[in-house]
């Protein structure tokens, strides 16, 4: 009898342990921490199924530090070094540019050769493009500082592994950071080189329509000639062309901006010499001015204009 009531008092604590072990709905918990912030579990795999629970719910705040907390209380175990780069890159999702960049040295301060070399450069690349873009943490700094904290991480990712996954990543991001500060030529420069290094990358397309982007903008305007807007015309069909191949991260509409751009800027030079030949009573030659502006850019604003314009010299 005395058995008995032992077992039925024994029962409902192991059931209740039981439960306790197999609680994995609760570890999401709208950013509480059910068990204390500094819980940590008792094995390594089970923190890294508890972090990795996490992640797959989308608390990425809880992910990181659950991974944080498995690199930190078992940094000898076979998922401690997996847990600093899921670690970085949990922070990142979440906007905490400070704490990902500090997994990512931690990583190489106990890594004299990183397993994930490629998946750092890839968490590189992106906390790189979220300052430049100005998104999480990165929103908070000026431009001056986020362009400087930006080139600092992508040419990091070179100096780090120039024939890596991401060094055309880097270089693109080094390229955008000058366009940024309005050094179109420097930017140009770093395209070109992505292009030339880099011949199978699938950033080719965005480099081309950049080039034609930077072409447009570059100042002084006076130094723009013929040579600048065929190479423009030429990198746009370029990265259409590559677009046709499947690249997903080209923006046509930007491109189709730069395009018209291009058009407008020739419509107005073939418009400035319709009027030079027409002042200097060369009728014949101002009027096939006139008509090419019409049948070469007929979007253009200029196109309305050379008809109107041709027409008055006509009924004179």
């Amino acid at each position: 009898m005395k058995r008995l009531v032992l077992l039925l008092v024994l029962l409902p604590c192991g059931l209740q342990a039981a439960d306790r072990e197999s609680d994995l709905e609760l570890w999401a918990s709208e950013g509480k921490w059910p068990r204390g912030k500094t819980n940590v579990e008792s094995t390594p795999a089970r923190q890294y199924q508890v972090a990795k629970h996490f992640e797959q719910v989308g608390d990425v705040l809880q992910a990181a530090v659950a991974y944080q907390r498995l690199g930190d209380a078992y940094p000898e175990s076979d998922e401690a070094e997996e847990s600093l780069i899921l670690s970085a890159k949990n922070f990142l999702a979440a906007g905490d540019f400070t704490q990902c960049r500090h997994e990512l040295d931690e990583l190489r301060r106990r890594y004299a050769n990183p397993t994930y070399l490629d998946a750092m450069g890839q968490v590189e690349a992106e906390l790189g493009r979220g300052y430049l873009e100005g998104k999480g943490e990165g929103g908070t700094y000026k431009l001056a500082s986020r362009l400087r904290k930006a080139r600092k991480i992508f040419q990091h990712i070179l100096d780090e592994d120039s024939e890596g996954r991401w060094a055309d990543d880097a270089l693109l991001g080094l390229g955008q950071c000058d366009e940024e500060d309005g050094s179109y030529d420097q930017a140009i420069e770093k395209y070109k080189k992505l292009l030339e290094k880099y011949p199978r990358s699938e950033l080719r397309a965005e480099a081309e329509g950049r080039i034609a982007h930077c072409i447009n903008k570059r100042e002084p305007r006076p130094e723009y000639t013929e040579t600048d807007t065929l190479e423009a015309y030429n990198r746009i069909q370029a990265a259409y062309k590559e677009a046709e191949f499947g690249n997903t991260n080209l923006d046509l509409e930007a491109l189709k901006e730069n395009q018209r751009v291009l058009d407008d800027r020739q419509a107005e030079k073939r418009y400035e010499q319709a009027r030079f030949y027409a002042t200097n009573g060369h009728y014949r030659a101002a009027e096939v001015y006139y008509e090419l502006i019409m049948k070469r850019y007929p979007d253009s604003p200029w196109a309305k204009k050379a008809e109107a314009t041709l027409r008055e010299m006509r009924q004179r």
